[in-house]
């Protein structure tokens, strides 16, 4: 509320608020010697304040005609213009701009972030705010962006309002739920609001009505379940799935890569043929040759180990499947790097006429399962898969045997 008081070194009064709750104290000199008109100046404040408050409280038109003749009698404008019977619509400027916010939100993360953290985030985007309104927002240049964009379904909008203050936490909820979306995704759900929300209170575009609870996405729940079971395939299945694709060797080959070398689908296709086997290592690096279509790895580059098992399989590729004029090594027919949609669409139609359900994400648990079961160090296995030791602990804690057990089993 708006206080007045007079400095001592002065003979006008000033005046002195807290424009909202948490906010910092306001001082101002009123100009004026005059108490009575001080202190109407410090009661309009209180009720600007309060209006401000109120602001998306829509009166009803009964009520602005009823006072539209006191109005008039101050000299203030009309508040109807309309006739008795016609409807009047005051529709409020948006306090939050979201178009504004998510399109400084995307260029901060466009530069801070690796490539696929930002497409992850603007095809969650598209899913809340609609294709249409997040592709005219997205700060990518245009010959970068994805030429199968226009094979994509649009998205329609969920969320069709203007002003980021009216998405709560209630408003996420009921996204979720209608969406039906699994805990992982809903986690990262919650994270991204939890971005948008903070980059918009960080650079002053949102303050929120309650600034013990600015960030709407704390108070969401974490989506983080313990003890989930993972799929897991036996080596039965594995054959199974390698009998699935065989009748296409380069989708095999991609198989075989994530099933016995951890990688996931994305970076098998930045694989050139110089990168194998070299020295025992496949290497798996940053591609930089200049070109719309490079990719970039979602976790740096890194060496992964040839295994008995795959060097074989990286020799039945080499003489199956010439190189030809691409040296990539999942090609495709023009010679670019096959994309990710490209390979995981073929997979499943393979996958479908064989009647399996499995997805890549199980290839990587899987090889994970395997190696911790054969007693890799699970420093040396966050390495070789590009992840961390604390994931590793996360998904895979019950299958590490104890020390003892393992000395015991051996003896």
């Amino acid at each position: 509320m708006a206080s007045i008081y007079r400095r001592p070194d002065s003979q006008n009064f000033c005046i002195s608020c807290y424009p909202r709750p948490g906010a910092k104290l306001v001082r101002a000199s009123l100009g004026t010697d005059n108490e009575d008109l001080a202190q109407k100046v410090a009661r309009k404040v209180d009720l600007l304040i309060e209006l401000e408050r109120m602001a998306d409280i829509e009166v009803p038109k009964n009520v602005l005609a009823a006072f539209d003749g006191l109005r008039r009698s101050f000299g203030a404008p009309a508040l109807l213009d309309a006739g008795p019977t016609d409807t009047v619509v005051r529709e409020l400027p948006p306090k939050c701009p979201i178009d504004n916010v998510i399109r400084s939100f995307l260029v901060r993360s466009e530069v801070s972030n690796v490539y696929h953290a930002t497409s992850d985030k603007i095809s969650r985007l598209r899913q809340f705010f609609g294709s249409e309104r997040i592709n005219a927002l997205d700060p990518r240049p245009p010959e970068v962006l994805k030429r199968r964009r226009k094979k994509i379904k649009m998205a329609p909008p969920w969320f069709k309002k203007d002003d980021l203050a009216l998405i709560t936490t209630d408003t996420i909820l009921t996204f979720l739920a209608e969406k039906n979306y699994s805990r992982s995704y809903k986690r990262h759900y919650r994270e991204l609001f939890h971005e948008l929300f903070q980059h918009a209170l960080k650079s002053g575009a949102y303050r929120p009505e309650n600034p013990y609870a600015a960030n709407p996405a704390d108070d969401l729940p974490s989506f983080k379940g313990t003890g989930e079971p993972i799929t897991v395939l036996s080596a039965a299945e594995v054959e199974e799935q390698y009998r699935a694709v065989s009748p296409n060797a380069l989708i095999l080959f991609g198989c075989q890569l994530m099933l016995e070398g951890g990688f996931r689908m994305h970076e098998i296709l930045t694989l050139k043929r110089r990168d194998l086997d070299v020295g025992g290592k496949i290497r798996l690096i940053l591609p930089d040759d200049g070109r719309s279509n490079s990719t970039r790895l979602k976790t740096g580059q890194r060496s992964v180990t040839v295994r008995p098992v795959l060097r074989p399989m990286i020799e039945r590729f080499r003489e199956t499947i010439p190189g030809g004029d691409s040296d990539w090594c999942f090609a495709s027919p023009t010679g670019d790097r096959m994309t990710s949609d490209t390979f995981g669409e073929l997979l499943r139609q393979l996958n479908r006429a064989a009647g399996h359900s499995w997805t890549t994400q199980d290839f990587r648990h899987t090889f994970a399962t395997n190696r911790i079961e054969e007693g890799w160090n699970l420093k040396t296995l966050a390495q070789e898969m590009g992840t961390s030791v604390q994931m590793l602990m996360e998904h895979y804690a019950g299958f590490i045997e104890p020390p003892v057990l393992a000395a015991a089993r051996s003896i």
